[in-house]
């Protein structure tokens, strides 16, 4: 009778038996008998049924898969120390149970399998493995799929390894590896990843598209690799298509997980263009579109000083040409900001290399890291007969990497800065349809094509380095008569014109730069026009300039930094801190504006704000000093001198030797504002010791005045006033210098020397020309504000008045409002002295010794609340302020409240005990304290 059922079908046969029979017939005939001994009782272990020998294999069936595979692992573990190999094939199916035999298409399956299992191996079909995939002790690896003889379609084969010798037997899996062709397709998919990376990368260049495209597409394409390397494993080979439980799992983790790292990579990232399309309207009213590019994405490239390695001094002045050559040559391409060490070339002759060449790499990386410059450029160049060389080498900043080492040759330095800049374009990352579409024209062009005009231009800039004013302007006028057409000489001429205060001639040269304003890159044309209009003394052209070029060029640093000085100069400071704003906004890294911003909201008085951007400054640049230097002064301001103290010796540890002057200065004036004066004169005797150049000397100088100053010593304070002015004069730009002496000639109204302070102010009219010579009027009002004479004070400051109007520098005005209160206090116009003292604040709430003369005035006025909220503001962030402390007893002493009085009298007494007996506060005081005692 024949009987349907569903069975697992296992077909086994001995490995090699044929060849044993042949070889050893009776020894052959004892393996049959051992196979009988290990299987039959194993076949009835897992309730399995032999149905048959068949010659040296076995038909066994069970009633479910599971037990049929686990029955052959257990064969495989039996038979590991026998002699006996066998292999085994399994197939589930409908099976016909006939007279004890079985037949059907299971059993023809299981005995087509059977031979594909290796020695000692177990093959199962794919039916198999569906009813065991939830074993997880059981590991199958596929075959993939298989012709099997009269089966109709392939079926897919799967490999059963026992997890034991998974894990022991390291080198077949590398073999299934190759033999899975997992090597083979995760080298392809790596190779077709680089042509998408290098296909994204001529995309990202034709198209002007975000750089950053291509690092996410390549950072995609690699954090894919593990699903590549799962597929390949289990599909490599050929017919295989079922999903395994490893990548039904792992595929979507390596997704989910590939998407939170490019998220984090790249948040934040611009990935559109990297340019933007702006249209706005000029001052004709005229629509005018331009392209910029957005900031994020040009490149910022320090140049330093070439040396000269020829041993021929006369080619020194390559050392400055080539880098200007070099500056001007990249600043016509829109990616690059290019600079030269023209700005600071005092602090690197400060650091020991007076000639500015030679610098190690770690401090050129300072340098360039200071300014926030992604990479440098450094090299020597020299001459052999007619025949130049240079060797240029470009680093990149963050990791000091040397990029790449150029070498040029030829007769025309011109050509060869020319090649040198294509080179460093390319090395710094400039896609090559990028610098094939940019403006490049030849620097001769630009800049000059004549050598002997390069050869006085450059050391123009070395005498211009070095204070040399007079003999810069000279050999600027020299380049000029060399080549008249040279643009950026004129421009150079016409600011050493300025700095030495004929603006006359600086007229002259920018009149000539405007012949030539092609020969500029636009935004240096912007630069030129401005300084144009500023020496024309047309304020509101300047400003119109200004605002034009930012609308032009939004992302444009330079411009943004121009207007945000050009508000501040006009006392605009809120605007002055929109721009700043704008400016942190495309350079986020340029943590030098976030000082200037604190700095504004202390003169708008809102203090809150200033300590977020100093703290913001210090949490960027950790270890400089500036950072704990700009909270002290913070503090010092808000009268806490703790603090202020505390942030200064934290400066002090990181600081390096050309910061330590300034820091014990600092830390001299928190002694001299606690009252501590022999302490403060000790550090500022320190500071002097480690003076290490003339402007170290000038600040130490400055801060012995000031501390004279405070006790009254007015003469020794004028006479450090003039050993400043001695060191001033050897740094500053005469303008400057002359400038200063007028806006600080009062010190020798409080010396006591006003007759010198009028000599002075008449030898400078003669000195300044026009319209310089316009300024001597703020001296004069100072000075007869001082002495008294309130008529000649007014006159004085009417004149003054208009002349800061016509600057258009409103930042005069200052001066303006504080002398206007004084004289409003001497012709007894208290509510008006009151309205200018107020004035002043509006622009220096951070001036806490204004709120003395509003006190003097209210007491005056005799409204007594006034003044005691006035002189308590002052009193309360400056108490060993004299002044203060003075005013503060003659108000008590009005109020018959003469403890009070007293104790504020003596504080201000004891502090002008050494004053000059012409200083006639101190004199007073004195008095008022012999007479409060007397009483």
């Amino acid at each position: 009778m024949k009987e349907h059922k569903l069975a697992a079908i296992v077909f086994t046969d001995i490995v090699g038996y044929t060849k044993r029979m042949e070889a050893d017939e009776e020894a052959t005939m004892l393996l049959l008998e051992r196979q009988r001994e290990i299987i039959f009782p194993l076949v009835q272990e897992f309730d399995g049924e032999v149905i048959k020998e068949i010659g040296d294999g076995l038909l066994i069936m069970f009633n479910s898969a599971n037990k049929a595979v686990r029955f052959s692992i257990a064969v495989q573990e039996r038979l590991k120390d026998e002699e006996l190999t066998i292999r085994a094939g399994i197939h589930i199916g409908d099976v016909i149970f006939e007279e004890g035999d079985v037949f059907g298409s299971a059993v023809n399956i299981a005995a087509r399998i059977e031979p594909l299992a290796p020695p000692g191996g177990i093959c199962i079909s794919e039916d198999v493995r569906n009813q065991i995939r939830n074993q997880g002790d059981i590991i199958t690896f596929s075959e993939g799929k298989k012709n099997l003889k009269g089966v109709n379609e392939a079926i897919e084969i799967f490999k059963v390894v026992n997890k034991m010798f998974a894990e022991s037997e390291s080198v077949p899996f590398f073999r299934d590896i190759w033999r899975r062709r997992v090597v083979q397709i995760t080298a392809i998919y790596l190779a077709l990843a680089y042509s998408v990376r290098m296909l994204m990368s001529l995309i990202v260049g034709e198209y002007m598209l975000s750089p950053h495209l291509v690092d996410l597409v390549w950072f995609l394409l690699m954090s894919l690799i593990p699903s590549i390397l799962l597929i390949s494993y289990f599909h490599g080979r050929r017919g295989v298509t079922h999903w395994t439980r490893w990548e039904l799992i792992g595929l979507p983790t390596n997704f989910v997980a590939a998407i939170l790292l490019l998220f984090f990579l790249f948040q934040g990232k611009d990935m559109g263009a990297i340019t933007t399309t702006l249209t706005m309207h000029n001052e004709d009213g005229e629509a005018v579109e331009r392209v910029v590019l957005k900031n994020e994405f040009r490149k910022n490239i320090l140049i330093f000083n070439f040396e000269n390695i020829s041993g021929d001094t006369s080619l020194d002045y390559l050392q400055y040409g080539v880098p200007a050559l070099m500056q001007m040559d990249l600043s016509q391409d829109l990616f690059i900001n290019p600079l030269t060490t023209k700005l600071f070339l005092s602090k690197i002759r400060d650091a020991g290399y007076e000639e500015a060449v030679g610098l190690p790499i770690t401090l050129m990386k300072r340098y360039a890291d200071q300014r926030h410059y992604n990479y440098f450029v450094c090299g020597d160049v020299k001459k052999d007969g007619d025949e130049y060389a240079m060797d240029v080498k470009v680093y990149e900043t963050a990791l000091t990497k040397l990029l790449d080492d150029i070498h040029l040759g030829g007769k025309d330095p011109f050509e060869m800065v020319d090649k040198a800049s294509l080179e460093i374009k390319r090395i710094v990352g400039i896609n090559e349809s990028q610098i094939a579409s940019a403006i490049d024209l030849p620097i001769a062009e630009m800049f000059t094509g004549s050598e002997k005009a390069l050869y006085f231009f450059s050391r123009s800039i070395d005498a211009e380095s070095r204070n040399d004013w007079i003999e810069s302007n000279r050999l600027l006028e020299l380049a000029i008569h060399e080549d008249p057409s040279f643009a950026i000489a004129n421009v150079a001429a016409a600011l050493s014109y300025l700095n030495l205060g004929n603006l006359e001639k600086a007229s002259d040269n920018l009149t000539s730069v405007m012949n030539y304003l092609h020969k500029l890159p636009e935004r240096q044309q912007f630069v030129a026009k401005y300084i144009y209009y500023v020496i024309e003394l047309q304020p509101d052209k300047a400003m119109a300039v200004l605002k034009m070029w930012v609308e032009l060029y939004p992302d444009d640093i330079v411009g943004h930094a121009t207007l945000a000085e050009r508000y501040g100069v006009k006392n605009l400071f809120n605007e002055a801190i929109v721009e700043y704003k704008k400016l942190l906004a495309l350079d986020p890294e340029r943590f030098e504006i976030l000082q200037t911003i604190a700095f504004y909201y202390m003169k708008l008085g809102e203090f809150d704000s200033s300590l977020v951007y100093y703290q913001n400054y210090a949490d960027a640049l950790p270890m400089q000093s500036q950072s704990y230097r700009n909270l002290g002064n913070y503090y010092q301001t808000m009268g806490d001198m703790e603090k202020a103290r505390e942030s200064y010796e934290k400066a002090l540890l990181v600081a390096d030797m050309s910061e330590l002057v300034s820091i014990k200065i600092d830390l001299a004036k928190i002694s001299r504002q606690t009252g501590e004066f022999s302490r403060a004169y000790d550090q500022c005797l320190d500071a002097l010791n480690d003076a290490r150049g003339t402007q170290d000397s000038a600040k130490v100088y400055g801060a012995f005045e000031d501390l004279c100053l405070v006790r009254g010593q007015a003469e020794q304070a004028l006479a450090y006033y003039e050993k400043k002015l001695v060191e001033y004069k050897k740094f500053l730009p005469p303008r400057s210098y002359n400038v200063y002496q007028i806006f600080t000639i009062n010190i020798y109204a409080e010396a006591g020397k006003e007759e010198q302070a009028f000599r002075k102010l008449e030898e400078l009219d003669q000195m300044l020309e026009p319209p310089l010579n316009k300024l001597p009027p703020f001296g004069y009002m100072m000075i007869y504000a001082e002495i008294g004479q309130a008529e000649k004070a007014s006159q004085a400051m009417a004149g003054a008045e208009d002349i800061a109007r016509g600057f258009g520098e409103e930042q005069l005005m200052n001066n303006i409002y504080y002398t206007g209160g004084r004289i409003s206090e001497l012709t007894g116009k208290y509510a008006d002295a009151i309205a200018y003292y107020r004035k002043y604040l509006e622009n220096n709430a951070d001036d806490y010794s204004i709120h003395t003369n509003i006190a003097r005035c209210y007491r005056k006025l005799k409204d007594y609340n006034k003044a005691e909220e006035e002189i308590l503001i002052n009193l309360k962030h400056r108490p060993f302020s004299p002044k203060a402390n003075y005013e503060a007893a003659l108000f008590y002493l009005e109020q018959d409240e003469n403890n009070k009085a007293l104790q504020y009298l003596e504080r201000a007494v004891d502090i002008w005990k050494d004053a000059d007996n012409e200083y006639v506060i101190a004199g007073e005081a004195k008095a008022k304290l012999a007479e409060l005692k007397g009483v």
